[in-house]
């Protein structure tokens, strides 16, 4: 018989799985005495979304389901059970694992020591990790994933799971702006001197964020639009392109695949995982 306030259902996000972070989140897991129980990679669909995050206590944006939707659609996520025992002042697993070891889903504010910040969450919505946050919950969301059948036989068998061999990815919020960035000032028809002055200040700020702790790139970045645009709001203000892409104030209100055309009519060729995380993170500044 199983003891539900005993159980934890986890989500590896997609971010984690492309960054081949899964395996690591598990170890630290375990080495905070859970007992991983059951694996299973699933490609998470909107209409799965839309259940997953289903509350009747909580309301979200319509904008929010729509890019957690995409995002979560992108690849495979690890949906995990875990085992492990409640510790005061946390009266369920899925308290402790929610309270304690996730972390903010904003990543300046996830503490030292949490999921989100040692493996370094990105924004909002490229957060690496989910958990059930009660117990009632464990039950709701295990049961999206795992049949009634393979939950059952967690009470009498030994785990027993492969996590998928994949190469290292790499996804860098920093990197594909600076990308983007120096792109559309190429193209522009500002004077010589200005775009290389212009990409001069943006070699030296990526040489700067080299430094910048994953969990405080969003941050960081976000300081980085404030004072490039302060710098050079005369230049910007005269190229709707760089405009639009600069002055947080537009984020909200662009049609991103409209400026995703733009971009590839510049000669930026970006993946899909490229144009999710930059949408999602140019959102999270508004």
């Amino acid at each position: 018989m199983l003891n539900w306030d005993k159980l934890g259902f986890v989500i590896c996000k997609p971010d984690a799985v492309y960054l081949n972070l899964e395996r690591e989140i598990l170890s630290f897991l375990r080495r905070r005495g859970f007992q991983i129980l059951a694996c299973k990679y699933v490609t998470i669909t909107p209409n799965l979304c839309r259940r997953l995050y289903w509350d009747e206590n909580k309301e979200y944006s319509e904008w929010w389901w729509e890019l957690e939707s995409e995002f979560l659609n992108l690849g495979e996520s690890l949906c995990v059970l875990v085992q492990g025992t409640p510790q005061p002042p946390y009266k369920s697993v899925s308290e402790l694992i929610e309270k304690k070891w996730k972390g903010n889903f904003k990543p300046e504010k996830a503490k030292k020591g949490t999921i989100r910040c040692t493996f370094g969450a990105t924004n909002g919505i490229f957060n690496l990790f989910h958990s059930a946050d009660c117990t009632n919950a464990v039950k709701r969301e295990a049961s999206l994933f795992f049949t009634a059948e393979e939950i059952e036989q967690l009470a009498c068998e030994n785990a027993s799971f492969v996590l998928k061999q994949k190469e290292a990815s790499n996804l860098d919020v920093i990197d594909i702006y600076f990308r983007i960035k120096r792109q559309c000032i190429r193209v522009s028809s500002m004077h010589m001197k200005v775009k290389k002055r212009y990409i001069s200040f943006l070699d030296k700020k990526q040489r700067q964020a080299m430094s910048v702790s994953k969990s405080m790139k969003q941050l960081w970045l976000y300081n980085t639009l404030q004072e490039e645009y302060r710098m050079f709001y005369m230049y910007i203000g005269k190229d709707k392109l760089l405009e639009c892409i600069t002055n947080n104030k537009n984020f909200k209100r662009i049609n991103y695949n409209i400026l995703f055309q733009a971009f590839d009519k510049a000669g930026l060729k970006l993946a899909k995982w490229e144009t999710c995380l930059f949408k999602t993170t140019m959102l999270s500044f508004t």
